[in-house]
C-alpha cells in the first residue's frame, strides 16, 4: 500500500461516514469504476464534505471512475407494474 492510501485511511478513522469502507472496497476489488448510491454521497457531503472530496481524489488518481446511481428505496414507480416472473409459469407443471 502506497504512503497516500495509508495517510487517507489513517484520516478516515476519524470521520463520522463509512468512507474508509469505500477506500477499503476499492482497495480489493481492484476495479476500475464503482456504483455508489446518490443518497450515501448526499451524506459524504453533509457529514464530512472535505474526507469526502479527498477519497474521490484517491479514486479518480487511481483511474477508478464513479458511477451514481439513484436509490433502490427511493419507491421507483408506484403505478408500474412488475415484471412477470421468469421462466413464465404456463407449462412448467407438465
Amino acid at each position: 500500500m502506497d504512503h497516500v492510501t495509508e495517510a487517507l485511511l489513517r484520516d478516515l478513522e476519524a470521520s463520522p461516514t463509512d468512507l474508509k469502507k469505500l477506500v477499503v472496497s476499492a482497495l480489493w476489488r481492484h476495479r476500475s469504476a464503482i456504483a455508489i448510491e446518490s443518497d450515501a454521497i448526499a451524506r459524504w457531503e453533509r457529514d464530512d464534505p472535505h474526507r469526502w472530496a479527498s477519497v474521490q481524489e484517491w479514486l479518480l488518481s487511481r483511474g477508478i471512475t464513479i458511477t451514481v446511481v439513484r436509490n433502490r428505496s427511493a419507491g421507483g414507480n408506484p403505478g408500474a407494474t412488475p415484471p412477470a416472473p421468469w421462466p413464465p409459469a404456463s407449462g412448467l407443471d407438465g
